[in-house]
């Protein structure tokens, strides 16, 4: 299978015309029709249906095209890694949501790459869903998440871990310092962000009124942070992650009082098969140096 042609069904994907998609990949506009019908009578389905609002992917369209960026990451891959052993002993690919990477890998990874001056590293920014199939097709060598993953070829080990507190604007919210009741969180705008899903949802569940309707609703905790910080809302937040804002009186704390600290865990998962290279057992003693908070 050609891989312009995967790349062309990925572009066509993203931007949902076919005039852009020629364009972006700076051929004619048959040449983009052209290699959806090869990879339609290769597959032996329809791919790509027109509608008004320019191009949308069949139900078979949408599966094949997680195989088509499955398939590029690892011809990317694979590339930059042959690129880097010309130079270097060995390398290790490493991938994490931005925030993670930002509050607790950062400081770690650029350390390592001090220490290791003949190792190479590649960092993957990417959400905690899109990291474990480049695990298991081997196109990064470790995660950094913030849940566990239980799987045969794969090792999970604890990193770093963070009390999760709720703030909110410290001139709106000053107030509460003292505290709350849990039943009173129903009362308060909130903002949700991912950490809801797998650290609060028994909030959500049992103590918030018809599983309440947030005030803000994203998916990236700087976001949350950002809308917090103008007064937007109250949220839940590791504590790492708003520290400088409650130190600098932009944030403020507001304790639950009957409600149980609750602790977010960062998760370090790497691939067996690659235990015995260079590159991770460097990275292995250099974890074990570090003291897991």
């Amino acid at each position: 299978m050609d891989l312009e042609e995967l790349k062309t069904l990925i572009t066509l994907a993203e931007c949902k015309n076919f005039t852009k998609a020629a364009k972006l990949q700076h051929v004619v506009q048959s040449t983009v029709s052209n290699r959806i019908r090869s990879l339609e009578e290769q597959t032996g389905v329809q791919l790509v249906v027109r509608d008004k609002a320019g191009i949308k992917l069949t139900t078979e369209g949408e599966v094949f095209l997680d195989y088509a960026k499955r398939i590029q990451e690892l011809n990317d891959s694979a590339f930059h890694e042959i690129h880097m052993l010309k130079k270097y002993e060995d390398r290790l690919s490493v991938a994490g949501p931005q925030w993670i990477m930002d509050y607790f890998v950062k400081d770690f990874v650029i350390d390592f790459a001090q220490r290791n001056e003949r190792l190479a590293v590649k960092v993957t920014i990417a959400h905690s869903e899109e990291i474990i199939p480049m695990l298991q097709d081997k196109i990064i060598d470790l995660a950094v998440i913030a849940y566990r993953v239980s799987a045969p070829d794969m090792v999970c080990i604890p990193f770093k871990a963070s009390d999760i507190i709720f703030v909110g604007d410290a001139k709106g919210y000053k107030h509460l310092q003292a505290g709350i009741r849990k039943k009173e969180l129903g009362d308060l705008p909130l903002i949700y962000s991912d950490i809801w899903e797998n650290y609060l949802s028994e909030i959500s569940d049992n103590i918030l009124p018809d599983r309440r309707i947030f005030k803000m609703h994203c998916n990236m905790l700087s976001d949350a942070k950002e809308f917090c910080c103008r007064g937007i809302g109250c949220c839940f937040f590791p504590e790492v992650v708003v520290r400088k804002e409650i130190e600098d009186g932009r944030l403020t704390r507001i304790p639950i009082i009957d409600l149980e600290v609750k602790h977010f865990q960062i998760y370090i998962i790497y691939n067996k098969q690659r235990l015995k290279s260079k590159a991770m057992t460097s990275w292995l003693d250099s974890y074990r140096s570090f003291s897991i908070a």
